[in-house]
């Protein structure tokens, strides 16, 4: 099967099923407007999720703009990866466990003059996902309470950059992503007697509905210093927006409230005007790298040149001034998220391609490393919600007609939560696979063939 039909096919598969994948399994992801645009690219998430500063021509870095126009001419890359995530939850003597998986992406980016690239695909941008139930006793009126999240958002978008500097030594590049955001996410309660054994009880919906334009702005600086030194910057913002959505709220009661054909409405309230849209608050990402080359061993008469990467990242916005639709929630207070990351990548050969025939597989990979912790938006009683974890990953080049294509793993271990007893703490193991093709050297994709 040719690519151009594979990427077809892989485009109409993830548009129609995108808005029912469980993208998120996270308690937390009840706060707010839901898990927002989680690092689940395995070779970003290897490194413990910084995603600005990974930028060369055997990568498709949508979360930088400003790296397609440093792809190489005629070099076409197709992207895409899965994700699988398991999470065990625990509070006081209760626990409980839920697995997800889910398409992540499916991007395209190519070189399409000597500086300047584009991008587009179909991305994640929030999403929940959470299941939760309660019992409370209170004599004969004693209830039985779920509380159901589900739901995401997509964004469907075209990104463009160019060089404004591009020297064997210095590059400078900016860019920009345009998104179309559609989709939807939910909050689902249903309350019955605890003592009754029947189904009969109320149900509490709420819902917002995301339909508005989205852009980002990205930067990168890369300075060498000789051979066997560099430097890489990059940045990314998504300035202040307000994101066009509605807000629908029910109560119903319902002699069987597993069955929405019975649900009588006790109240509804659908709000489609302009005070229902959400404002996003401006968020920055700045990340940061240096790279040492060095020569090792001699093999067949040449040297194995290594390369080794130190990274680190920061991200902050301010929440402080969101309002949720569903009402105020005195426990819950907005405010700044943060994110603070490191990472490490070695690479034993970085000329795989000319040393295909001599060098071992091991010595072909990539092998990534990182640590992440961020404080969520949000504080619970007034205590700071973490998310923190290990990631591991490994990148392996797929050689065959020196092509870039290239197959990547990451596994992140992580722990969210507020360190409380009484409170919920999420342990999680993320699994990643993702793949990316590109032409060989000996054939071009979308090439449109003739007769002679």
């Amino acid at each position: 099967m040719r690519v151009n039909s594979v990427f077809f096919i892989f485009s109409v598969l993830f548009f129609f099923n995108a808005n029912a994948q469980n993208l998120t399994t996270s308690s937390y992801s009840i706060f707010g407007i839901g898990d927002k645009e989680a690092v689940n690219h395995p070779i970003f998430q290897a490194t413990g999720n910084i995603t600005g500063v990974h930028v060369d021509s055997t990568i498709l870095n949508f979360y930088n703009p400003a790296s397609y126009s440093l792809l190489k001419p005629g070099k076409i890359l197709f992207s895409s990866s899965l994700s699988g995530n398991f999470s065990f939850f625990n509070q006081g003597d209760q626990s409980s466990y839920f697995p997800s998986s889910s398409l992540h992406h499916i991007a395209l980016a190519l070189n399409v003059k000597k500086h300047f690239g584009i991008s587009f695909g179909l991305k994640p941008y929030l999403s929940r996902g959470y299941f939760i139930s309660d019992d409370q006793y209170s004599g004969l009126d004693s209830l039985s309470h779920t509380y159901e999240g589900s739901g995401n958002t997509q964004q469907l978008y075209f990104g463009a950059a160019s060089n404004i500097l591009n020297t064997q030594s210095t590059n400078l590049s900016i860019g920009a992503n345009l998104s179309y955001l559609f989709g939807s996410v939910e909050n689902l309660r249903k309350s019955k007697l605890l003592t009754s054994t029947n189904t009969a009880g109320g149900v509490e919906v709420n819902q917002i509905n995301f339909s508005s334009f989205h852009y980002k702005l990205g930067l990168y600086f890369k300075q060498r210093f000789g051979f066997n030194h560099s430097i890489k910057i990059g940045a990314s913002v998504e300035p202040t927006q307000v994101l066009n959505s509605n807000f629908y709220d029910a109560l119903y009661y319902s002699e069987n409230i597993e069955d929405p054909s019975l649900y009588d409405t006790l109240f509804s309230f659908n709000c489609i005007s302009e005070n229902c849209n959400i404002n996003i608050p401006t968020e920055v990402d700045l990340s940061f790298s240096y790279s040492l080359n060095f020569y090792g061993r001699i093999i067949n008469n040449k040297k194995r040149l290594s390369q080794l990467n130190l990274m680190a990242a920061y991200r902050q916005s301010d929440w402080s001034s969101f309002t949720p639709h569903d009402g105020a929630n005195s426990s819950v207070v907005f405010g700044k998220n943060k994110q603070i990351s490191f990472g490490f990548q070695f690479i034993p050969e970085m000329k795989y391609l000319e040393k295909a025939l001599i060098t071992k597989w091991y010595e072909r990979l990539n092998y990534r490393l990182g640590y992440f912790d961020q404080k969520l938006p949000y504080t619970l009683n007034g205590l700071e919600v973490h998310d923190f974890g290990m990631t591991f990953g490994l990148g392996m080049p797929i050689v065959i007609q020196q092509s870039l294509s290239s197959l990547n793993l990451s596994v992140v271990v992580g722990k969210r939560g507020v360190g409380e007893e009484n409170f919920v703490e999420e342990r999680y193991v993320g699994i990643n696979f993702g793949l990316i093709l590109s032409p060989s050297n000996f054939s071009r994709w979308f090439r449109k063939r003739k007769l002679d």
